[in-house]
């Protein structure tokens, strides 16, 4: 926020288009002055969370394109502002060298192939790879939206394969999302979609951990006892590996992408390893 919310109150004009802000925190509800913002919406705004001048229900894309009919586009920030705030976001979720959430998901950004489409379920893994993940194409990174919904990132991969035969998808999942829907890796076995699982098992709720330790709370009901998914995986039939290391994830991260079906990639990390990243 202390990178990227100077900007938006330096803009001029701020277009919204198809934004939703329920699963905004409240520092991003009403962000900003209503009377600089044209809001533009495939279905009537029903929403309280901030105020626009000009708001239209429309096709987003055809709104746009008449919005801007007979412009010439030209500069509008002095400075190159834009471009420096996002090398600033780049430099804040840069992976450090220890061992953890942000080296795991660098690995996996580095290494993804070319038209790979992911998906990702609700926690903290979802914040953190929300930032450091390098989109190359839309709709390549899929996760739920307005819901928070745990457990998510497996049928949506599986869904995305399914709609688009050969497509590789990879669905990152927190540990305790992936308890609550084990019995869909049988489902992935079956259909031999070329979906890979990986896993990020640090034995906890952790996101749940940690806005409990900044509350003052006494922390409760967030850490559960280490599965051995990979060992669940290979007992339903699937290729599996179990990683604790940078250099083993890359190892296994290749060969899953390289494999024609389904694998699942265990990746174990230390419990509390997203203080400070977010």
């Amino acid at each position: 926020d202390a990178i990227v919310m100077p900007l938006l109150a330096e803009a001029d004009l701020v277009l919204a288009c198809g934004y939703d802000p329920i699963e905004m925190r409240a520092g991003w509800q009403d962000p900003w002055e209503p009377g600089k913002c044209i809001e533009i919406q495939a279905a009537p705004d029903r929403q309280d969370m901030h105020g626009a001048a000009i708001a239209w229900s429309c096709g987003i894309a055809a709104g746009l394109a008449a919005l801007g009919e007979g412009v010439e586009p030209h500069p509008v920030w002095p400075g190159d502002e834009p471009e420096r705030v996002r090398e600033a976001l780049h430099s804040a979720f840069a992976a450090g060298a220890d061992w953890g959430p942000a080296a795991a998901i660098a690995v996996m950004d580095r290494m993804k192939p070319e038209g790979l489409v992911t998906t990702v379920d609700s926690g903290a893994h979802r914040i953190l790879l929300s930032q450091m993940w390098h989109c190359v194409a839309p709709h390549s990174l899929l996760q739920s939206t307005g819901l928070c919904t745990m457990g998510c990132a497996l049928p949506l991969a599986t869904g995305r394969a399914l709609a688009e035969p050969g497509r590789r998808c990879l669905a990152v999942m927190g540990d305790g999302c992936l308890d609550m829907i084990l019995g869909e890796l049988a489902t992935l076995r079956d259909l031999a979609l070329p979906v890979t699982v990986a896993v990020l098992n640090d034995a906890s709720l952790a996101l749940i951990e940690l806005k409990q330790r900044r509350e003052g709370l006494q922390t409760a009901g967030v850490e559960f006892g280490r599965t051995d998914y990979a060992g669940i995986a290979r007992a339903l039939g699937l290729a599996a590996w179990s990683v604790s290391d940078a250099e083993a994830l890359a190892e296994a991260f290749a060969a899953a992408m390289a494999a024609p079906g389904p694998g699942l990639i265990e990746i174990a990390l230390p419990r509390r390893g997203y203080d400070g990243l977010f």
